[in-house]
């Protein structure tokens, strides 16, 4: 076994748990003892070969590793406090994300309907109008306008992820 995997194994698990009694966090207090021996394994040559100064810096850096970490994490969380970003926040953020995804998809199919369809199936959905104010706009029968919006609407749920269905549904009927 070569010097630095039985340093490794010696002392790895006395400063993970050292470090856990510090953090709190097992996860992190293994990621931080890997970061010492990785920085001990860096400077060797400005270590003592003693075992007790390898200990020693190896302890030391544990322990200002964590107090760094905690510093951090006080001041991610007083950052988040102060810009009021909470959880919900971030549940919202991806619920937009999404309904762009959507809308996104939405207009790709929309541009590949013929272009009568493609109008009356805009003025319909996206700007609200009803049947009767699309056949004074644009002079055309109301059962066109019902026949095209029908034809897009087969067009867009048929090339529609089908993930997206229902979200298409629910924005359709609330735009």
């Amino acid at each position: 076994m070569q010097k630095e995997e039985l340093l490794f194994k010696t002392h790895y698990n006395g400063l993970c748990h050292f470090a856990w009694k510090i953090l709190g966090d097992l996860t992190v207090a293994e990621d931080l003892v890997q970061d010492a021996f990785i920085a001990y394994f860096r400077n060797t040559d400005q270590v003592s070969t003693n075992d007790i100064a390898i200990k020693n810096y190896l302890y030391s850096a544990v322990r200002f590793a964590c107090y760094n970490h905690i510093r951090h994490e006080k001041v991610r969380q007083k950052y988040w406090k102060v810009v009021g970003f909470t959880e919900e926040d971030n549940t919202a953020l991806e619920l937009n994300m999404i309904h762009s995804e959507v809308i996104q998809e939405i207009y790709k199919i929309i541009e590949q309907m013929p272009a009568s369809c493609q109008q009356i199936f805009r003025l319909g959905y996206l700007e609200g109008l009803s049947n009767l104010e699309i056949t004074k706009e644009l002079q055309i029968s109301i059962n066109t306008v019902k026949t095209q919006k029908q034809r897009g609407m087969k067009m867009l749920l048929k090339r529609l992820n089908p993930e997206f269905i229902p979200l298409v549904i629910f924005l359709l009927k609330n735009i």
